[in-house]
């Protein structure tokens, strides 16, 4: 507890402090500075299933330098980023969100560095947005900064974008001592790629965007490329259990649309992948209508609806392939920008439904409240084996670890080391081991996606001082 306070006074400290401010102005007079200092509260209903505490704290530090020059048609910005969490050390780190110089010519942009894209139309999920790696220590929807050089050209047949990516980054993940972690983490350390892409390999994306009517707006899109998100492995260590990253080379077509139509606003978002490893579509469509002035009141209220569709079923390995999402955003239009964000994902095979609200509303000029609380409502319940031969077994024919993400060999030497070792009755004995193939066995029942997060309910508060 008295680190916990520690922690907290460090952090209140610092978020009323302009000294950093004052130490790097000087660096960079010609350009402008700004700075944001937060303070995150995380409570979860229950303790953690592996021993984490139920209460985390984190410290947030973000700045960002912007000059520009030869009357503005040069521009650069630079955002670093930093997080200290007080109970997991996966969760502390330090990010160049944007290092990025933009060069703005008559009718086209050359942007050079590191920097954060966004590709889609919908809420839920948006299936084309591959540009950047999900920073999963920082949460969903965070993305972690790209190395690039991006070549703009506007026409009046549209916005072509032509994207190098130079270099992979790798997807972040919580640590053993972190909440909304997997049963068995993921060891970041020897992640594993496909024969034909590797961690230097440079990508290639293009993307073609343009109003078709002045209700309707589309853009295509192609990626060539790491699939920035991994499949899985075991290392069959029961001493030491982790899960594997691999990663392969994926090509993707994607396509989006909106039509607007008075309060109406329907979206949909589309992809087609081929790789190394599996050949398949997704989409999603939604439908969303606004009230505005709510009863007579200042409120804007959008109502929304998306269906989430993946031809690869349960082998999917994220959770939405076969959802249904609805959801509602609140917009109160008053002097402090408040706002709110309520959404249910229902499974229909499954019967799993997850619910999410967020709230953020500024304090004052320069402070802002961000509430955000998650639910697990139904979770499933997923069958595991009771003796290590059936268990591994199981793993073996499992769609999501079978499929070449196996090392077979592995496999092989780590069942003969046990009977060498122990003799041929130690496969069948539950008291070695069991626990932990019964957990890989839980992350890879393909109708159970949601239940591998037990007991991590919470609700996050986050303070934020703009300076």
């Amino acid at each position: 507890m008295m680190k916990l306070i520690q922690f907290v006074v460090i952090g209140l400290l610092v978020l009323v402090s302009t000294a950093a401010r004052a130490v790097f102005e000087p660096l960079l007079e010609g350009g402008e500075w700004s700075a944001e200092t937060g303070v995150e509260y995380r409570y979860f209903k229950d303790p953690g299933e592996f021993g984490q505490a139920q209460n985390a704290v984190a410290l947030r530090l973000g700045a960002e330098y912007f000059t520009s020059w030869n009357d503005e048609q040069d521009l650069f910005t630079f955002a670093p980023y930093v997080i200290l969490d007080q109970q997991d050390p996966e969760r502390t780190l330090f990010d160049i969100r944007e290092a990025l110089w933009v060069h703005v010519g008559e009718d086209w942009e050359l942007r050079s560095g590191v920097t954060r894209v966004f590709w889609g139309k919908t809420e839920f999920i948006n299936l084309v947005d591959v540009i950047n790696q999900q920073d999963l220590v920082d949460g969903d929807d965070e993305k972690l900064g790209q190395p690039m050089l991006n070549l703009s050209l506007v026409h009046d047949w549209g916005i072509f974008d032509f994207y190098l990516l130079v270099g992979f980054r790798e997807r972040t993940f919580p640590g053993p001592d972190g909440r909304l972690r997997t049963p068995i983490p993921v060891d970041t350390d020897n992640a594993q790629y496909s024969t034909d892409t590797g961690p230097n390999d440079i990508d290639f994306a293009a993307r073609w965007q343009r109003p078709l009517t002045d209700n309707l707006e589309m853009a295509l899109s192609v990626f060539s490329g790491v699939d920035r998100e991994p499949w899985y492995s075991f290392n069959f260590d029961l001493s030491d259990p982790m899960l594997i990253p691999n990663y392969y080379h994926k090509d993707q077509f994607g396509i989006e649309l909106e039509y607007l139509y008075e309060g109406w606003a329907v979206k949909f978002e589309g992809i087609a992948v081929e790789s190394e490893r599996e050949q398949y579509w997704a989409g999603v469509a939604g439908v969303e209508y606004s009230f505005y002035g709510l009863f007579d009141s200042d409120v804007d209220v959008t109502l929304i609806t998306e269906f989430m569709r993946d031809s690869r079923d349960d082998m999917a390995p994220g959770y939405l392939e076969h959802d249904i999402g609805v959801g509602g955003r609140f917009t109160f239009n008053d002097e402090f920008d408040t706002s709110m964000l309520a959404g249910f994902l229902w499974d229909p095979d499954t019967e799993e439904k997850v619910i999410s609200v967020e709230f953020e509303r500024r304090l004052y000029s320069d402070f802002k409240l961000e509430v955000q609380a998650i639910s697990v409502l139904e979770r499933g319940t997923p069958q595991v084996d009771e003796t290590n031969a059936q268990a591994i077994s199981a793993l073996l024919n499992s769609p999501l670890l079978g499929q070449g993400s196996v090392a077979f060999d592995e496999v092989r030497d780590f069942l003969l080391g046990l009977i060498e070792q122990d003799g041929l009755d130690i496969i069948f004995d539950p008291s070695y081991g069991l626990n932990v193939l019964q957990q890989v066995q839980r992350l890879t029942d393909s109708s159970r996606k949601i239940s591998v997060i037990e007991s991590d309910d919470y609700i996050q508060v986050k303070l934020t001082y703009y300076y």
